[in-house]
């Protein structure tokens, strides 16, 4: 994904230094270390509460009944709310 956003972070000179030396241990940029950081602390989460709701739902036994019955409501009402508003007319 293109990088097109731009965020200014105030870092002490202590803090920078070790990310620095953080960053260049791992032959990466500052940058890149701090969007990782909040990649894992602050969006990742969001992602796997989202897939956890996703596999709740999915995991869910719902019986609904017979589906020539469920057709069949379906039909009743349908038909209910046809003549309601034919008489309605």
């Amino acid at each position: 994904m293109a990088l097109t956003k731009r965020v200014e972070l105030l870092l002490d000179p202590r803090q920078y230094a070790q990310l620095e030396e953080i960053a260049r241990a791992r032959k990466e940029s500052v940058g890149a270390l701090v969007r990782r950081a909040l990649e894992r602390e602050y969006l990742r989460p969001a992602r796997e509460e989202r897939r956890a709701a996703a596999e709740w739902l999915l995991s869910q036994e719902t019986d609904f009944g017979d589906w020539e019955e469920v057709k069949q409501t379906i039909i009743d009402e349908k038909t209910k709310e046809i003549i309601k508003n034919i008489e309605a007319s």
